[in-house]
């Protein structure tokens, strides 16, 4: 039951359309849950928004350029109506080789899949917490701050995060 639970959770989160999160754009959705810096919103879609538990990350692996985080992400149901009581949660576990600059996510089969740079939602799945965790962990950008190819558009081109993610992160320090 937990794996399916996980599993549905990964679904809803890699659905999640970044766009429509910072709250400085449209103040739908809060940067902080309950005003509270420890919950970092890192996605929301249709209502459902996202928060990474900063209080949770944990460093599992420090062998650079390896690297692997573990971190919680706390569902909400209906926040762009205001409502605040969490859903569910889960925990995210990424994968990090800094010399070849790739991330990968812990999937629910318990192999690590890589998680594309750029490219549509369905193809770089949730991405945002992977790189809000690194971002935490060591002050570093992993994927941001530079352009990556993408062969759907062919062209290079930059996460679609911009800088609000990093400057969420830096507000909640």
């Amino acid at each position: 039951m937990k794996n399916v639970v996980l599993w549905l959770a990964l679904i809803i989160f890699s659905s999640l359309n970044i766009n429509t999160v910072y709250a400085g754009e449209d103040d739908i959705f809060p940067d902080y849950l309950w005003g509270n810096k420890n919950f970092i919103i890192c996605g929301a879609h249709m209502g459902v928004a996202g928060y990474i538990d900063k209080s949770s990350l944990v460093v599992k692996k420090y062998n650079p350029p390896e690297y692997e985080l573990s971190v919680i992400i706390v569902y909400v149901p209906n926040a762009d109506l205001g409502n605040t009581r969490p859903d569910f949660s889960y925990v995210c576990n990424f994968y990090y080789n800094w010399d070849e600059r790739k991330m990968y996510g812990l999937s629910e089969s318990g192999t690590w899949e890589y998680i594309y740079p750029v490219g549509s939602f369905a193809k770089t799945g949730h991405y945002f917490p992977g790189e809000m965790a690194f971002y935490l962990a060591y002050n570093k950008k992993f994927y941001g701050g530079r352009e990556w190819y993408d062969a759907d558009y062919g062209r290079y081109i930059e996460p679609s995060w911009g800088d609000w993610l990093y400057r969420v992160v830096d507000n909640a320090r």
